[in-house]
Order: C-alpha cells, then sequence, then structure tokens
C-alpha cells in the first residue's frame, strides 16, 4: 500500500507517518512539501504508481486545489483525501467537484484519520456531518459567526426536537427520560447526535445555535 503525502508542513507529515505506520503497518509512506515536488515524482521510477493521496489544499507554489491538477498532470490516478486546517463548504465542494473523496480536517483525531483514510483506500468517500450539512445549506456557513442561517427544516428529527426543548430547559438526561418515557442511554444517544448535527461542543452551545438557526423559541 503506497500513500502519497502532500503537505507542506513537515511536522504534520512527521505526524502522519507516525499515524499510518503504527496503525497501518501496511502502508509505505512518500512525501513532498511542494507542487514543484509533486511534478518531480513523474520523473522518478514509480513515482506514479500510488494506492492513496492524502494532500493539503494549499501547496507552495500555486493556488489552493492546484495539486489535484498537478496529478492529472503528473498520471497519479489515486484516491485523494483532502486534509486541510479548512473546514470552509466552498472549499469542500470544490475539492469533491475536482475528485477527491473526502474532505478532512486536520483536527481529527489519529486514530479517525486512520481509519478514514482506510475507507478512502478501498473506494469509499468521507466527509464530516458539519461539513456536509452546511454545503446543503443545513448549517450556517460560518458557525458561531454572524452570517445569517439558511433554512434548516429538517435538521433534526422530532424526537431529537423534543430532546433539545428539554435540554435548552436545563434538564437532565434522566429528567429528560423520565418525561419522555425513555431509558437515560437514550437520551444520551439524542444528545450525542443533537450535538453533532449542529456542529457544537457541548449543550450550551447547541442550544444557542439552536436557537440562532429558529430551531428553539424565545431568547
Amino acid at each position: 500500500m503506497r500513500v502519497l503525502v502532500a503537505d507542506d508542513h513537515p511536522m504534520y507529515r512527521d505526524a502522519l507517518e507516525l499515524y499510518l505506520t503504527r496503525d497501518w503497518p501496511q502502508a509505505s509512506l512518500t512525501a513532498v512539501g511542494s507542487l514543484e515536488e509533486l511534478d518531480a515524482l513523474a520523473q522518478q521510477p514509480e513515482g506514479q504508481d500510488f494506492d492513496l493521496v492524502v494532500m493539503d489544499w494549499q501547496l507552495p507554489g500555486g493556488e489552493g486545489g492546484a495539486g489535484m491538477d498537478r496529478l492529472d498532470a503528473a498520471g497519479i490516478d489515486a484516491p485523494v483525501a483532502v486534509v486541510t486546517g479548512h473546514d470552509d463548504a466552498a472549499i469542500a465542494r470544490e475539492a469533491l467537484t475536482r475528485g477527491a473523496c473526502a474532505f478532512l480536517p486536520k483536527t481529527l483525531s489519529s486514530v479517525a484519520l486512520v481509519q478514514m483514510l482506510k475507507v478512502v483506500a478501498v473506494g469509499g468517500s468521507v466527509v464530516p456531518a458539519d461539513v456536509a450539512l452546511r454545503m446543503a445549506g443545513a448549517l450556517p456557513a460560518a458557525l458561531g459567526g454572524s452570517g445569517a442561517a439558511s433554512d434548516s427544516g429538517g435538521l433534526l428529527t422530532e424526537r431529537e426536537c423534543q430532546v433539545l426543548e428539554h435540554l435548552a430547559g436545563g434538564a437532565t438526561n434522566k429528567e429528560i427520560g423520565r418525561v419522555l418515557d425513555l431509558q437515560e442511554v437514550t437520551i444520551k444517544l439524542h444528545t450525542r447526535r443533537i450535538l453533532r448535527k449542529l456542529g457544537a461542543k457541548n449543550r450550551v452551545e447547541a442550544v444557542t445555535r439552536a436557537r440562532d438557526l429558529g430551531l428553539l423559541g424565545g431568547p
């Protein structure tokens, strides 16, 4: 399994190599730090023979996404996972349109990142839920920012909306479960889903964003 890593940050390349060799021992890494180095691969023996490409969106020597074009020019035909510090929905859409199979934030845990790269290597596609929701217009373009939210109808299920209303009232999982006649573990599951769908780190942030989206009434 040959993996090409294209990223201009040496520390991140080293960390990624550590993650992959630890959890994916059959992976053999080749690293480049610029578009120029990427172009040079086409001149090397077996330089085009990769099973997976892990690429930063912005590489030195060109505009964002230029690396995707250079892969085609170099004859490198392998699934591409864009791993970047950007989480902008427009960039994600452009990356996928250009042929990337995944758009992954660098803030992912090492275990999650390696597992997602394995999915891409076998032909799958991966986009984080919050990025996908923003691409679909279900979340604001910049969470926590001043931009207006798009129509959020259908973002949460009816049950999740019920749980959210009780979260906004400060109820505990046990109290919500008692009112809704559900097990506490079920309430925990609904709460995790609510946080994931709203891109929130905790209950308070989820309630704030839900109000911003018009999912809750009152101040």
